[in-house]
């Protein structure tokens, strides 16, 4: 075992290979479990990609929605889920000045040096209500429809699920939103790309379902949003739920760069600091 290994990591390899654990594979001659990882590996003279020469098989050849694929399905996709990831990419890049990316301009304007910072500023943000309900959509359809799971009955499952999170008086992710409150057109362009690639499944069925029954009890317009369609579609091409994300994280750190460059050439962050000083009340709080 490699001396430079940090102690709890060798502890670690030492622990599996007593049990014969393995992570794949067996264990080596030695003993010693394996640490296996299919997807990279550089050598003197190539860079391996999922199998795949960097440099000869990649490189002006595959598109980023390919590699995206590629990295993420362990597969290439077809022309059809080619053209569905691509506008999985593109749909979060930008949607305005929103929290995310005033965090971004505030983090660059402090640390003009290291802008890696700032998008990940832009990102640690994407949660359950910016950005990052795809994630919980997603758990919520794969759990009420496992992928492989035969023809059900979708209007029962659809009330079913509207039910239990009516019981513990939860929002359905996925649906409403506050800015697009009469229908989000992202959702329903990636719908229609969906049904045009035939990625359209069960689970993008489901989801329109839910709305309706969600709608009818609530007797108030609730649209799939873009990240319940995200959830959806990411669903129906075989994707584990909590990666269901990563398109979001994906697009949105290019629009955050977009906005660290902006940022450089017409800088508002100082602007956003007048401001809140200008508007800050000082209250202290006295507890007795």
């Amino acid at each position: 075992m490699p001396r430079g290994l940090p102690r709890e990591i060798r502890k670690a390899i030492e622990a599996a290979a007593e049990k014969q654990v393995n992570i794949r594979g067996g264990l080596n001659m030695g003993g010693q479990a394996k640490i296996v990882t299919g997807l990279g590996k550089a050598e003197l003279d190539r860079i391996l990609v999922r199998g795949y020469n960097l440099t000869e098989e990649i490189l002006g050849k595959m598109t980023f929605s390919q590699m995206t694929y590629l990295m993420l399905m362990g597969r290439l996709p077809t022309s059809g889920e080619s053209r569905m990831v691509d506008a999985l990419l593109n749909v979060l890049v930008e949607h305005g000045l929103v929290s995310g990316v005033v965090a971004a301009r505030l983090t660059v304007y402090t640390a003009p040096e290291a802008i890696q910072g700032a998008v990940a500023a832009a990102i640690l943000g994407a949660g359950s209500v910016h950005l990052g309900s795809s994630e919980w959509s997603a758990q919520m359809l794969q759990a009420a429809l496992p992928r492989g799971s035969k023809a059900a009955d979708l209007e029962a499952i659809a009330a079913s699920v509207v039910d239990e999170y009516g019981k513990k008086k939860k929002r359905i992710p996925g649906i409403g939103h506050r800015t697009h409150a009469e229908g989000d057109p992202r959702a329903d362009r990636l719908f229609e790309i969906a049904r045009e690639t035939e990625v359209y499944g069960t689970h993008c069925d489901l989801l329109q379902r839910i709305c309706k029954v969600a709608e009818a009890k609530r007797g108030r317009r609730l649209p799939v949003n873009v990240t319940g369609a995200i959830a959806a579609i990411s669903s129906d091409l075989g994707l584990h739920w909590q990666m269901s994300k990563a398109f979001a994280i994906i697009g949105r750190a290019l629009g955050a760069m977009a906005h660290i460059a902006e940022e450089f050439r017409n800088p508002i962050a100082p602007s956003i600091n007048t401001f809140i000083r200008s508007s800050l009340s000082y209250e202290p709080e006295r507890k007795s």
